[in-house]
Formats: C-alpha cells, sequence, structure tokens
C-alpha cells in the first residue's frame, strides 16, 4: 500500500510535467514525418505518423486540462512561484495545438473539418488566458513578457493552420474563379524562395486564367489545332509555365482548352524521363497546397507572419533565460520549462534550413504496386507460416491482401509512363481526327492495339473487350499469366511481357486494394470469388490426378498446372476462367510470333489503364496522397496535359447535341472500325 500511495503522489507531482514532455516529443515526431511520408515509406512507419497526428492535439489539450484543473484546486495564494513558470507551459501548449507548419492536414478530409478546429481554436485560447490570468503571481516582468509574446505565437499559428485547412478545403477551391489573385509586388517576396524549394513552377496569374477562360475555343477547334501541334516538326521544348491551379484538377474542375495545348505541345517534345520528373513535381506540389500551409504563406501578410513568429518564440525563450527569478523556482520545472522552449524554438526555426536543405531534395520514388491472383491462391493452397498465425487470430484476409503487396522498381515505372505517352502521341498522328474520335479514343479498352497488329483479333476477342470493366481486367490478367506460364522463363525476358505483367499486377492491386480508384462500381468481390472458382478447380484437378495416378497433382503454378490439365472449356461456360483460358488460347493462335503477341497484350493494357485513370475522381487522387501517391495519380496527370478527356471533362465539356451528331455522322477515324470502338 505504501508503494501504491508513492507512485500516486509521484504521479500527481509529474503527471503535468509529462504530459508537456510528451506533447514536445510528438511535435518532433510529426515534424520528421512531415519530411519523409511523401517519400514511399513502410505501412508501419506511416501508420506511426498518423497514430502521432492524431494523438498530439489530444495530449495537447489533455494538458491544458490539467493545467486548468489544477489551477482550480490549488488557492491563489499556495507556491505562487512555481505556479508560475506553468503559465509559461499553457501558451507553448497552444502552439503545439496549431501543429506543424508542413502537416497541416494528414489527409484531404482533415481540410473539411476547419470549422470545427476554429471552435477548438476559440476554447483552447479562452483556456489558456484563463490559466495564464489566474496562475500569474506578479514578480519577474520578463516573465510576463515571455508569456505574452508566447501566446501571441500560439493563436497566430493556430489561426494559420485553420486558414490553411480551409484554404484546401473542397469548397474554398470550388468557389474561387482565380485561386490566386496576381500581385507583382507578393511574387518578388516569395517566388524566389518557394520555387527554390518546392519546384521550378511559377506563381499562378489569376488574370491569365480568367483570359484563358474567355478565349476558349470548342472541342472540334481543339482536336484540329492539337492535330496540328503533334504533327509539327520536332523541336527542342521550351519553358512551359506552369500554374498553380493544379489543384483544381484534384476537385474535378477541368482547364480551358487552350491552356491545355500549351501543355500538349510541351509534353509532346519531352523525353519520356524528363517527362516523368515534370510530373513528379506538378505532384509534390499538390501535396504542399493539400496538406501545408503552403497557400496562407503565399499571401503577403501570411508569409510576414510566417517568418515572423520564431523570432517572438526565441525572444521568448531568451527572456526566460535572463530572468532574475528563476532560482525561486524548483529545479524540475526550471528544466522542463528550458527544455520546453528551447526545442520549441529549434522547430520553428529548423524549416528554414530544412527548405533548402532537405525538402529542396526529397523526390518520392515513385514504385508500381503489384499484386498477383496466382499468388494470392498460392497463399490459400499452401498457406505460410504467417498466413498459419494470422488465420489462428481471425485476420488471415487482412494480411493477405495488405502483406504481400510488392513493388516494382522506378525503372518500370518510367518505362510505363514511356509507353502511356507514345500510346497519348501515337493517337493523336493515327486515330483522332474530329471530336468524335477524340472520344473513341478515350473510350478504347484494347481495340485499337488489337485491329493494328490484327484486322480479325477484334472480332474474335470480342467477349474479352465487351465485358464489364472490373470482369475485363480479370480476365486479361489470368491470360496474361497464362500466356506467361506457358512459356515460361524466356516470354518473362521480354520488355513487352515484363511491361505488360508490371501494369496486370498493378491494375488486380487496385481492383483488390483500391477498387474505387480502378472504376466507379467495381466489384471489389470479383477477386475473391475468382480466387474460389479457381481453388475449387484446383482441388477437383488434384483429386481426378490421384484418382487416375495415384499421387498428388502437376509441379507448376497453380494457372498452369489448371491450364495444361484441364480440358477446353465449352462455348456456353461464362466463368471468368473460362473466358480467360480462352482467350489465351486465341491470343496465341491467331499470334503465333511471341515477340508480336506481347506486343498486342502490353498494348491492351496500356489502353485499359489510361481507360481506368480517366474515370477516376480527382478528389480520390489527392485523397490517396495521404498514404503516397498512387502511380496512377501519374497516369492520370500525364493524360490530362498531353490533352486527354479526363473525369471532369466528360461532365462540364459536354458539346451541343446538333455538333455531336454532326461530327459523328462525318467522322472516319483511322484504322479502326466504328465497331470496334468501346461503348461506355
Amino acid at each position: 500500500m505504501m508503494g501504491l500511495s508513492s507512485a500516486v503522489k509521484w504521479w500527481e507531482e509529474w503527471q503535468l510535467r509529462i504530459l508537456v514532455l510528451n506533447s514536445l516529443l510528438l511535435q518532433f515526431v510529426l515534424f520528421v514525418g512531415s519530411l519523409v511520408r511523401y517519400r514511399r515509406i513502410p505501412s508501419f512507419f506511416r501508420s506511426c505518423i498518423w497514430l502521432a497526428h492524431l494523438g498530439a492535439d489530444a495530449v495537447a489539450i489533455y494538458a491544458l486540462t490539467t493545467l486548468f484543473n489544477k489551477q482550480q484546486k490549488q488557492p491563489d495564494t499556495t507556491d505562487g512561484n512555481s505556479r508560475a513558470l506553468e503559465a509559461l507551459w499553457a501558451p507553448v501548449l497552444l502552439i503545439h495545438i496549431g501543429g506543424q507548419h508542413r502537416m497541416t492536414a494528414y489527409s484531404i478530409e482533415d481540410n473539411e473539418l476547419w470549422g470545427r478546429h476554429l471552435i477548438s481554436m476559440v476554447s483552447q485560447v479562452a483556456v489558456v488566458t484563463y490559466v495564464c490570468c489566474k496562475v500569474w503571481p506578479g514578480g519577474d516582468r520578463r516573465l510576463l513578457q515571455a508569456v505574452i509574446l508566447l501566446f501571441i505565437v500560439g493563436t497566430l499559428r493556430f489561426a494559420q493552420k485553420i486558414l490553411a485547412l480551409n484554404g484546401a478545403s473542397i469548397n474554398s477551391v470550388m468557389s474561387a474563379s482565380a485561386v490566386y489573385p496576381s500581385s507583382q509586388a507578393r511574387n518578388k517576396i516569395i517566388s524566389g524562395f518557394f520555387i527554390s524549394c518546392l519546384t521550378s513552377l511559377s506563381l499562378n496569374d489569376g488574370e491569365s486564367l480568367k483570359e484563358d477562360e474567355r478565349n476558349d475555343i470548342s472541342l472540334e477547334q481543339y482536336v484540329q489545332r492539337a492535330r496540328e501541334g503533334s504533327r509539327g516538326a520536332p523541336s527542342m521544348p521550351q519553358h512551359e509555365v506552369f500554374h498553380l491551379d493544379i489543384e483544381k484538377l484534384f476537385v474535378d474542375l477541368s482547364a480551358p482548352y487552350v491552356r491545355r495545348l500549351r501543355k500538349l505541345k510541351y509534353f509532346l517534345l519531352l523525353h519520356r524521363i524528363h517527362a516523368y520528373q515534370k510530373l513528379q513535381q506538378e505532384i509534390r506540389l499538390a501535396f504542399e497546397l493539400i496538406h501545408t500551409n503552403l497557400k496562407v504563406v503565399l499571401s503577403l501578410n501570411g508569409c510576414l507572419v510566417h517568418y515572423f513568429l520564431p523570432f517572438l518564440t526565441l525572444a521568448s525563450t531568451v527572456l526566460f533565460t535572463t530572468a532574475s527569478h528563476k532560482r525561486d523556482f524548483q529545479d524540475n520545472d526550471v528544466r522542463v520549462t528550458a527544455i520546453l522552449l528551447w526545442c520549441t524554438t529549434l522547430l520553428d526555426f529548423v524549416p528554414f534550413f530544412s527548405s533548402h536543405c532537405i525538402v529542396g531534395r526529397i523526390t518520392r520514388p515513385n514504385t508500381v504496386a503489384q499484386h498477383n491472383l496466382a499468388s494470392y491462391i498460392a497463399r490459400e493452397c499452401k498457406p505460410t507460416n504467417l498466413m498459419k498465425i494470422s488465420a489462428a487470430i481471425g485476420c488471415k484476409d487482412v494480411v493477405n491482401k495488405h502483406w504481400y503487396i510488392e513493388h516494382a522498381s522506378e525503372s518500370d515505372c518510367i518505362n510505363v509512363m514511356g509507353l502511356v505517352k507514345d500510346h497519348v502521341r501515337d493517337g493523336w498522328t493515327h486515330y483522332i481526327t474530329d471530336a468524335a474520335s477524340y472520344k473513341a479514343f478515350n473510350s478504347l479498352r484494347g481495340q485499337w492495339a488489337l485491329r493494328r497488329h490484327n484486322v480479325h483479333a477484334v472480332q474474335r476477342l470480342q467477349y474479352a473487350l465487351q465485358v464489364p470493366f472490373d470482369q475485363s481486367v480479370l480476365i486479361w490478367h489470368i491470360a496474361t499469366e497464362l500466356c506467361i506460364h506457358r512459356r515460361g522463363a524466356l516470354s518473362q525476358q521480354a520488355d513487352a511481357a515484363r511491361c505488360s505483367r508490371v501494369i496486370s499486377n498493378y491494375m488486380i492491386y487496385l481492383l483488390f486494394i483500391r477498387p474505387e480508384m480502378l472504376m466507379p462500381g467495381t466489384r471489389q468481390g470479383l477477386f475473391t470469388t475468382a480466387c474460389y472458382d479457381i481453388i475449387m478447380l484446383k482441388r477437383a484437378q488434384e483429386s481426378r490426378s490421384q484418382a487416375q495416378n495415384g499421387g498428388g497433382g502437376g509441379g507448376g503454378s497453380v494457372l498452369d498446372d489448371l491450364h495444361t490439365a484441364l480440358p477446353f472449356p465449352s462455348t456456353d461456360d461464362v466463368s471468368l476462367f473460362a473466358r480467360a483460358r480462352r482467350l489465351a488460347e486465341d491470343l496465341m493462335d491467331l499470334l503465333r510470333d511471341e515477340e508480336e503477341r506481347w506486343k498486342v497484350i502490353q498494348g491492351v493494357w496500356v489502353e485499359i489503364m489510361c481507360y481506368s485513370a480517366s474515370r477516376c475522381r480527382g478528389y480520390l487522387h489527392a485523397k490517396s496522397m495521404a498514404e503516397g501517391v498512387e502511380f496512377l495519380t501519374l497516369v492520370w496527370l500525364l493524360l490530362s496535359y498531353m490533352g486527354m478527356e479526363t473525369f471532369a471533362d466528360k461532365f462540364q465539356r459536354s458539346e451541343p447535341a446538333e455538333e455531336l451528331v454532326t461530327a459523328t455522322s462525318l467522322s472516319q477515324p483511322q484504322e479502326i472500325h466504328p465497331r470496334d470502338i468501346a461503348i461506355i
């Protein structure tokens, strides 16, 4: 009992000190997390950053509540000098609630909660004001000045956070006719710093955007000018001024055609590596606009406040250090206060140096997430030790879904981006002739790739092209795996085979892990249903082999064993695996040259991926940034910058009905028959 009472007494004495120090520790975790979360980091560390983001405010508010209750229980004359230091802790906790500059929001949903943070700000400022007035006993004026300065810093920091959240919310972006007004004075102050910290992009000029909207052209004019630009003589691309209105793409607002023409001409002449780097810069800029206080700092007042507040924190720390009454306080309180003030000052000044030295050099090495149906089935048939353990605790499905995600290299990412770029360039050159063929090109799901290599392939493979999109992804994925296993390692060495499998596995990853990004209305359960059907076929084949030969099944992969052992399915068999086997056989029959076959499969997968990217909401691309930029986001942004139709264009860029009828009746796209055009 004595030990328990001593522990309780110790906790009552140290509770507040532990809370304020933990609040400071969480601020350091958030600062480090804000520097690395744009990179591809393990899920465990990303979860730690997320928990720190949630816990930082909770710990700081709990510390303020403890401080508030402590002052209510103690009389005003009790231990006044010791309580004076607690007046310094309250505004520092308010600074902590204001958060880090580079992590005002962990995800895009946080921006929509700015009203809740506003109410929290009013209540917390009131609590801090009450605590400071309640505990201040008089005495050293330097401590009083330090408290006042810290209170100003905490209030302004909290206000900056709310303004940043509100400015990055969907309603704010949607309601703004021009995101940033033109201001030459402001540009001179901040453009040099932020362009060197972020990218080589220029600040947006609101008047330029309005001018583009006034002088916008029709879809037919846009197509004709784009075709002329794509067929022009190649030359070195001039520097293109990219504007900060990129966030409008992420809230599904369509850019004017005249502006998109300039970006199209610029990207057509870029090498694939340079185009990839430019997209990386654009994605990073969008990340900064959504998740940091960049938009607040880009205003003149916000810029001045942002760079002035750290000096106020430093001044208050110096005032405390030079105070003459520190010896009258408890040593533990003095140490805690010194740690709290100096570390908070350090956190305020480090971004000045990290913006140039650290943040400016961080580039996220994009990779392509990979998931594979055959590997999933293999773990179900022959579970690993991890799968056995997870099955025992009832989380087998979660582990099998998220633990075994692999990642293709950045070189694969660049190669696939180059295929998308070449596909769009060829479309402008050989396919698109008018508005109707432009819309048809954006609806291709493999028809053009098949027709360019074999005119009979489109008719014969209609069963794989006209099914719902989520089924089509599964069918082509299984067929790709069957073609690879049929030929063994020789097929996997080909560049086209490797790129085909990278895209195939990525599309399955989207189907199973992020179905909302693959296509609106995607049925995630198709993946597990297909796996169950194949497992049942595998077990039936093993039973049949044991009955006939008295031994086990084949020694190859799951799909390879089924492909070689089971009889060819009848035409009335409509299962996904049966269609995939039929597709693999038809591909091998129609395209006997293996190199040509893989080029066709690669072209089909490129069209499927572009079809999916153009139908994913921009909001979902922005939402995915909280856990790392999805590769589909890069494809979507490339398609938009190369003039393709996006999700917003399908609803905001509708042409008059009579113009569409005329364009459709007169259109005769090259190298494709109207029956091969996919129906949306």
